[in-house]
């Protein structure tokens, strides 16, 4: 199993503050067939409201999805918006007992009308002032609290009034009594030098601000890889990442260029909330352990993953485990197989399920597979245990154990998985399929549908049954019994 599934399986076990500014997403989904005659603009028919929360708090979403605890440090106004993405962000399991509501602010709301997938204008509304002396006093004081409990900080800074000097004081001084890595993702990094962050996260076009250098259309990457000395000198991070959308990410130690990470190629990519996402990843990857590199692999993936859903998305721990288990391809868990079939459901993939002993592989199996990963794009293959043939069979079988017909099937180029089954209570897939949900499930012309208990499930979640031809005289008990034959002939 890869390094990074390893470290995904510690994110439950840390605890993160965020803090930073709470804003409220709200996409108007629609069609348009017209303009108007007021104006040369599309006339927008609204057929949908979704509502998210976004800015830091999607920040501490993305850090929920993950697996880990989170507390969340911010303000929003007494108002309809502020209840609501308090309500939201509980639901998600966030610790929102440092969300200041105050009656003298508003709650940030951007507001993005698209046709389709595309947007065709943005408005917002909400306060963006520096909060008020009495404000920063009590998210100080909450802060406070806070930190005495959490394993690593993050400061999602949209520059809309939250993080203020004051609360880089009391955070620096915190730090000083008990060390925990903190990390930044701001427009104004120069605001957070003197915190010396573990970990800073500009976009192309932020890095190049903070460094006064001109864009550069092509030759990204060459150009970036050059600003490692002026990139630590304005932020004094430990590690710098500056990610670049579908050319990945650049990744700094100190003032040294380390590593270019590549970025798994998405079509049509959403990227509202990509870089909270990065954020999250990247913060609890390195607090458990993952080498920088490491980190901003798992970070990357989960960008990827992101991006491919509709508005403000997030990328969940079972998503993510799901994205590095694609290249293994036994799987020993049901929970396993559930996020790698959930995985492939958002990749667009049909997933094709079929389930046998096969334990003298031949030819006819061969044949039967190679059909069956026609049906569709995944194939994983169900195999019963050797208690569950036993059971099945008789007890002079299976001839071969679970682990050598395990490998036999893996290097088989239709199988994409292998999953073991079968218990006393139930040796049927019935289990597997539920998780799984196949677009297609496949078994042997020699069965039909009245004979398989696990067909309702199959229905259930929309799959279809398709029945395939055998060789003719190819099985494994027909193997079994030549070489009993040949064996009689050979003592007599």
């Amino acid at each position: 199993m890869k390094a990074e599934y390893n470290i995904i399986q510690l994110f439950a076990t840390k605890r993160i503050l965020v803090i930073g500014d709470l804003i409220w997403d709200v996409y108007l989904k629609g069609t348009s067939s017209r303009l108007s005659p007021e104006a040369p603009v599309p006339v927008v028919d609204i057929h949908d409201r979704i509502e998210q929360a976004g800015g830091a708090a999607n920040t501490a979403v993305n850090v929920r999805a993950l697996g880990a605890e989170v507390m969340f440090l911010s303000v929003v106004g007494a108002d309809d918006e502020g209840k609501r993405s308090r309500m939201v962000l509980s639901s998600a399991g966030i610790d929102t007992s440092a969300l200041i509501e105050s009656a003298n602010r508003k709650t940030i709301v951007k507001t993005r009308v698209l046709i389709g997938v595309h947007t065709q204008t943005r408005f917002d509304s909400g306060t963006t002032a520096t909060v008020d002396d009495n404000l920063e006093n009590e998210m100080i004081h909450l802060l406070r609290q806070a930190y005495a409990s959490c394993d690593a900080v993050i400061l999602s800074d949209y520059n809309k009034g939250v993080i203020t000097p004051g609360i880089l004081t009391a955070l620096k001084d915190l730090y000083r009594e008990r060390p925990v890595s903190i990390a930044a993702d701001s427009k104004r990094l120069l605001f957070f030098k003197d915190l010396h962050p573990a970990f800073v996260k500009p976009n192309y076009e932020e890095a190049l601000s903070l460094v006064g250098f001109a864009t550069q259309g092509d030759g990204r990457i060459t150009q970036i890889k050059c600003m490692g000395n002026e990139l630590f000198k304005g932020t004094g991070a430990e590690i710098t990442v500056v990610t670049l959308d579908k050319e990945g990410a650049v990744l700094f130690e100190k003032n040294n260029f380390t590593q270019h990470v590549l970025t798994p190629e998405v079509h049509s990519p959403r990227v509202a909330g990509a870089g909270d996402t990065f954020m999250a990843a990247f913060v609890l990857a390195s607090i458990c352990g993952g080498a920088p590199a490491t980190a901003a692999n798992l970070a990357c993936a989960s960008a990827s993953i992101a991006i491919k859903k509709e508005g403000t998305a997030t990328c969940a721990a079972t998503e993510l485990k799901a994205f590095f288990m694609v290249d293994e391809k036994v799987i020993r868990t049901t929970d396993a197989l559930e996020s790698l079939c959930d995985f492939y459901r958002l990749e667009g993939k049909r997933i094709v399920f079929t389930n046998g002993c096969f334990d003298i592989l031949h030819s006819g199996h061969v044949s039967y597979l190679n059909r069956a990963k026609r049906l569709g794009d995944i194939l994983i293959v169900g195999v019963n245990t050797d208690e569950s043939i036993r059971r099945l069979k008789g007890e002079k079988r299976p001839i071969n154990p679970l682990q050598d017909r395990i490998d036999v099937l893996a290097g088989l180029s239709a199988v994409d998985h292998v999953i073991p089954f079968g218990s006393e209570s139930d040796d049927t897939p019935i289990e597997l399929i539920g998780l799984a949900r196949p677009n297609v499930f496949v078994k042997g012309g020699d069965y039909s549908r009245d004979k398989l208990p696990e067909a309702e499930t199959v229905e259930q979640h929309g799959g279809e049954i398709v029945f395939l031809s055998l060789v003719p005289d190819h099985s494994t008990s027909n193997i079994i019994r030549q070489i009993h034959t040949s064996t009689s002939l050979v003592t007599s």
